[in-house]
């Protein structure tokens, strides 16, 4: 469909979108934390994307072991409606200055179509279309950007079809840009991410602390903790027939990231002490710390099991992880125990670190 407009429906359409118009200018947490202030506030985290409206590193009135993040909401069209999406990661320096997102170099790595999906952005300013949302078995949150120029003759488009006929009538132009951004969906049509209603578990029944907040164009997540000094959300997973049980969208085209050098690793612990991670034990371990040049917020997931739970201690970084891999002292398993030797990929990005 086709939306007719005029100067005040295009002025409230843009104004949550201006900054993209860049173109023309699997288990419960461990033991409750004590609550803390706001980490905005006291300097105990920093937020490394400019979205980020407030967070705090402590849970708040709630029992599990995280706490939260604000973001920012970008409006978008996908097919016919309007859709959310919030902005963390990009492939490209410049447009990581420019917008606040966190700079990830292997992003660029990823050429194939099929691991790619569509942004396409528009010199005029009009809110951007999005290729394929949730619910598609060609959705990511991995997007390419497209440069559409040209006169859509003072109508809103908000499809790819839309485009691809005002193309072929000689009315636009796209040119594919070399710009990857990760930009995960929050609302589409009347889905929206899951809302943890208990907020006593790493996963419960969602990762949102509440809907999405349309009016104000912002929504909150859980932020949990993983060494070495990294905040994360969970939007999304390859893992389809996990998801659900996950409480978040299938992103199933991510799948195939780590076959492009895309992913960086992530340890998940099924045994030894008791702490806020995903299994109830300590806290992940990423392999490098977000804004490295080997880092990446899609994980290539991996669980670890203590050969002897006596042993057991806290880690917090990688190289002690391959170590003890490497003596046998730590089992490491694709995925998890039970999808292994089947790995999975999971699309966590960083907005605070700390430390």
């Amino acid at each position: 469909m086709t939306i007719a407009i005029n100067r005040r429906r295009f002025l409230t359409l843009s104004a949550g979108t201006s900054g993209l118009a860049l173109f023309s200018g699997l288990g419960l947490g461990g033991a409750p934390r004590a609550a803390g202030a706001a980490g905005a506030a006291t300097g105990e985290g920093r937020a490394i994307v400019r979205d980020v409206i407030d967070f705090r590193l402590k849970p708040g009135d709630w029992p599990g072991a995280f706490g939260f993040v604000t973001f920012r909401l970008h409006q978008g069209f996908h097919d016919g409606s309007i859709v959310h999406y919030i902005r963390t990661d990009t492939s490209d320096a410049d447009y990581a200055e420019r917008h606040g997102l966190v700079f990830v170099p292997l992003l660029g790595l990823v050429d194939r179509p099929e691991l790619q999906n569509r942004l396409y952005v528009f010199e005029n300013g009009q809110p951007p279309v999005l290729q394929h949302v949730p619910g598609s078995d060609a959705y990511t949150p991995l997007f390419r950007i497209h440069r559409v120029s040209g006169n859509a003759g003072g109508r809103i488009l908000t499809a790819e079809g839309e485009i691809e006929e005002a193309i072929a009538a000689g009315r636009l132009t796209v040119e594919e840009t070399r710009v990857r951004v990760n930009f995960p969906l929050v609302q589409w049509g009347d889905e929206h991410l899951a809302v943890d209603t208990e907020r006593d578990g790493y996963l419960g029944t969602g990762q949102l602390l509440d809907a999405p907040d349309l009016e104000n164009r912002q929504v909150t997540f859980k932020l949990h903790e993983a060494f070495p000094g990294s905040w994360y959300i969970l939007t999304d997973t390859s893992a389809a027939p996990m998801a659900p049980m996950m409480s978040i969208p299938a992103s199933p085209a991510t799948a195939d990231l780590p076959s492009v050098h895309a992913t960086d690793k992530v340890w998940v612990f099924v045994n030894g002490i008791e702490g806020a991670g995903v299994m109830g034990f300590q806290s992940a371990i990423f392999g490098n710390p977000a804004g490295h040049a080997a880092w990446s917020p899609f994980w290539d997931h991996f669980a670890l099991r203590w050969e002897d739970p006596d042993e057991a201690r806290v880690l917090e970084n990688a190289a002690e992880v391959r170590e003890l891999v490497a003596a046998e002292r730590l089992v490491q398993y694709n995925g998890t125990p039970n999808s292994h030797p089947q790995g999975f990929v999971v699309n966590c990005p960083v907005p605070v670190m700390s430390g």
